[in-house]
């Protein structure tokens, strides 16, 4: 087993957690802030209105990746990957397929999602056929963010925390072993 990757389902939970919340806070960040005309010297307002957002952004992020990408990443990953592939060969072929669903659906959701949370603050009404139509402009853009988001930033934190965890938890087991 690699110490990069989660062993069980409940690190699989963590694992998950760490990319969804950091994913979501750049890259819905970056959409809310690029499309809803806030300037720079407005930061701090914009800040404490996509706080507000964010949870529910990384709720549906979580809970799609979890419950679908993740899935689906794992049979195109075993199909496409040969078992003697190399560990980073199968995390970066996860990597594009999982970015590649993600941007694509949150594109989409995303922006319905945030726009009926800006609606119910007060902002104009949601345009769903609007959203559908500039999807194809939105993607390109969002897919480029986010495989640059997950590979530099997001999974690299997330296999960090892995290989801590994995480190404490066998120090652990070491110990009790010893004492026994």
């Amino acid at each position: 087993m690699d110490d990069r990757l989660p062993w069980n389902e409940r690190e699989g939970i963590i694992y998950g957690c760490i990319i969804a919340s950091i994913s979501s806070l750049l890259i819905g960040g970056f959409n809310v802030y690029s499309n809803t005309g806030y300037s720079i010297d407005r930061f701090g307002e914009f800040v404490m209105n996509y706080l507000v957002i964010w949870p529910v952004i990384f709720i549906v992020a979580f809970t799609f990746a979890s419950t679908v990408v993740e899935r689906v990443a794992g049979m195109v990953v075993g199909r496409f990957a040969a078992p003697t592939d190399s560990v980073n060969a199968h995390i970066v072929m996860n990597i594009v397929v999982c970015v590649l669903m993600m941007s694509a659906t949150m594109s989409l959701v995303g922006g319905i999602v945030g726009e009926t949370i800006g609606f119910l603050m007060g902002g104009p009404s949601v345009n769903v056929v609007e959203l559908v139509a500039n999807w194809t402009k939105i993607w390109p853009r969002n897919f480029c963010i986010a495989f640059w988001v997950e590979m530099l930033i997001a999974q690299p934190i997330a296999r960090t925390v892995m290989v801590r965890m994995h480190a404490v938890n066998m120090k652990h087991d070491m110990a009790v072993t010893d004492s026994t």
